[in-house]
């Protein structure tokens, strides 16, 4: 018998972070499948789905997830999408599992994939508009040059670099991006739906920015990005993760020192 310590990967406890924006014919239907089966694996978090698509972050075995993914694949919904599996250590501290939605399975039917304003008769910016993506190498390469050549005294240009994060605030106790000499901006947002008044009551400190952003899964990213290229020509220079590593989940892993 194999002692805890001594537990194959595929036994170890893992996260799964995924989106797709797709049209869904029949969102209750999906709603129920994806009930039904991450049951049976012993999953837990949260896993939203909507006529615009599906938003999933999910907890529970390496091997459980792995099954899910390969079921999922065979749906031509999410053909591109990109699933972003890591090992992780097991949440013990029962309140932070709570807020982050990994103490049970929630999944619910929504009318909108991401709740971008509160106020439902304010429409969400449009996907096809959003930030330009970089890989993790690119982001972390520009905040580095940005951060040295302030450090060596060089003059900045009007293009400061802004690092925007676009998490609550049980996300970002957790851990930031910090980065010597480079602005940080924190919203402390308790909700994503508080996220479009902040930019708007903080957007000079948006303007004529090079602005990269990041949050967990990527999809909040799209959103946000979108709306401030929104605002007009002082706010087109926008960032965020690329296609293939489109999260500071991604970048924690590949960064982390």
């Amino acid at each position: 018998m194999e002692t805890n310590g001594t537990r194959k990967e595929s036994d170890s406890y893992a996260v799964l972070l995924y989106y797709t924006y797709a049209f869904i014919p029949d969102v209750a239907s999906l709603a129920g499948f994806y009930d039904k089966h991450c049951r049976s694996l012993g999953l837990v978090g949260r896993i939203r789905i909507g006529a615009d698509g599906v938003n999933a972050t999910i907890g529970g075995r390496f091997s459980a997830l792995e099954e899910h993914i390969a079921a999922m694949k065979t749906d031509s919904l999410f053909y591109g999408t990109d699933f972003k599996l890591a090992p992780c250590r097991y949440p013990t501290n029962e309140k932070i599992a709570k807020e982050c939605g990994f103490n049970s399975l929630s999944v619910r039917a929504v009318k909108e994939l991401v709740t971008f304003r509160s106020d439902s008769m304010l429409k969400s910016p449009k996907i096809l508009n959003a930030g330009r993506h970089l890989s993790a190498t690119e982001f972390h390469h520009i905040l580095q040059e940005a951060g040295n050549s302030s450090k060596c005294g060089e003059t900045r240009k009007k293009e400061d670099v802004i690092l925007l994060d676009v998490r609550n605030v049980y996300e970002t106790r957790i851990g930031m991006f910090k980065v010597e000499n480079v602005d940080t901006l924190d919203p402390k947002i308790r909700q994503y739906s508080d996220l479009a008044t902040w930019m708007d009551d903080h957007s000079e400190r948006l303007r004529n920015k090079k602005v990269l952003m990041y949050c967990t899964g990527g999809i909040r990213c799209e959103m946000a990005s979108a709306y401030i290229i929104s605002k007009g020509a002082d706010f087109e220079n926008v960032f965020q993760a690329s296609h293939l590593e489109r999260s500071s989940f991604n970048h924690f892993n590949k960064f982390s020192s």
